[in-house]
């Protein structure tokens, strides 16, 4: 186990989405803007970035410099491999000095192998960490992709922020059904509508708020007024004012009853005031991944140990990470949670795991379990 207080570490950030969702155009918008001086961007191919006129000097073994401050690389094999030599160049003054990295995924690419690689392989988690994915879908073809690619529900299920592109161009309509969509995989992520006329920087946590800490534990996020969720239920987020909002109510549209939105899902567990010793968080862990395997996607909260500190936890595809405490004195949330995002497991499975661990804590299941379950934990 580990303290955030190691700031130190690079945050990165996993820029996903799929094919022609607007990645690129995206991250030649952070290219050319100073805000983001000392960022090294991890791209795909040099060529499709097309940032040849904003150089400062020849590519240097792959990483340039340019006139806004920012890094380009081109990656050269597996991320860990990409980081991996960063790292060494940078230990060696090879490259500019660089304060946070953004990855640029391939379109097609599961964000799982990607995550457990940031938040679990021992060969970089000391110089990195896992701020947070991003995920953007097209305004115009997303809700087409999410009904034809699995992919692209992955990619919307992983992420801790998700943006709607291209808002420029597409119709009001599309642009609501496909933020409905987008609410039914994954509920809790923070919501941004975006295009090259807008500014970029919201997108990206570690620009803003406490840099130690990864963006998806923002308190707030996950902790709203349910009279304020209900207030918001007819507002329409296309109308919404700025470049960010977190959606917390709407009606569903038919959408929501397409068979390809109801594999994947999202199960919250609410903790009381009762801490959580780490045998039984160990048990779980065990337990979950012996179940439900590579069902189990990711697993994100923040738990009430018995030693009185908030420790920070992650799991991918039947990995946990070394839980991670949160910086004395910081933004403490008012009881435990995990954000369980799952394939084809409903929340009776999950409480059942639970209910068979001697002394698992009594929490509440979001959405709520059915009154049949009789487990105890509901």
């Amino acid at each position: 186990m580990t303290g955030l207080a190691s700031s130190a570490r690079i945050p990165v950030t996993l820029i996903t989405g799929f094919l022609g969702s607007g990645k690129t155009t995206l991250i030649n918008a952070v290219l050319r803007n100073t805000a983001f001086s000392g960022t090294l961007v991890i791209v795909n191919e040099f060529g499709e970035v097309g940032v040849d006129h904003l150089l400062v000097g020849n590519a240097k073994d792959q990483v340039v410099l340019l006139e806004s401050g920012c890094l380009c690389c081109a990656a050269s094999g597996s991320l860990r491999d990409t980081l991996i030599d960063l790292f060494a160049r940078q230990a060696t003054n090879a490259v500019e000095p660089f304060t946070s990295i953004f990855v640029e995924t391939s379109g097609l690419a599961h964000p799982g192998p990607l995550v457990a690689t940031l938040i679990g392989d021992s060969s970089i988690r000391n110089r990195c960490r896992l701020a947070q994915v991003l995920t953007l879908a097209d305004g115009i073809t997303g809700l087409n992709t999410l009904d034809k690619y699995p992919e692209a529900r992955y990619q919307i299920a992983f992420a801790d922020r998700l943006a709607i592109t291209k808002t420029d161009q597409a119709c009001k309509r599309a642009t609501q059904e496909l933020a409905d969509a987008l609410h039914a995989l994954n509920p809790n992520a923070p919501l941004s509508f975006w295009n090259p006329s807008m500014p970029s920087e919201p997108l990206f946590a570690n620009k803003s708020g406490n840099p130690s800490v990864p963006a998806w534990t923002r308190i707030s996020s996950w902790f709203s007024d349910p009279a304020a969720t209900a207030s918001d239920t007819n507002t329409s987020r296309a109308d919404a004012p700025g470049p960010f909002l977190t959606y917390v109510g709407g009606k569903m549209r038919h959408v929501l009853h397409r068979s390809t939105y109801q594999r994947v899902r999202t199960h919250t567990l609410h903790f009381g005031r009762d801490p959580m010793s780490w045998d039984i968080y160990a048990a779980w862990t065990q337990t979950a991944m012996a179940r439900l395997g590579r069902k189990f996607l990711r697993c994100k909260g923040i738990l009430h140990m018995n030693d009185g500190y908030f420790w920070v936890v992650q799991g991918v595809q039947g990995y946990f990470a070394p839980p991670e405490r949160l910086p004395v004195g910081g933004d403490e949330p008012p009881h435990g949670f995990l954000v369980c995002i799952v394939d084809s497991v409903p929340p009776e499975e999950l409480a059942a795991i639970a209910a068979d661990i001697p002394g698992f804590p009594e929490c509440s299941y979001s959405p709520a379990l059915q009154p049949s379950s009789g487990n105890g934990h509901a």
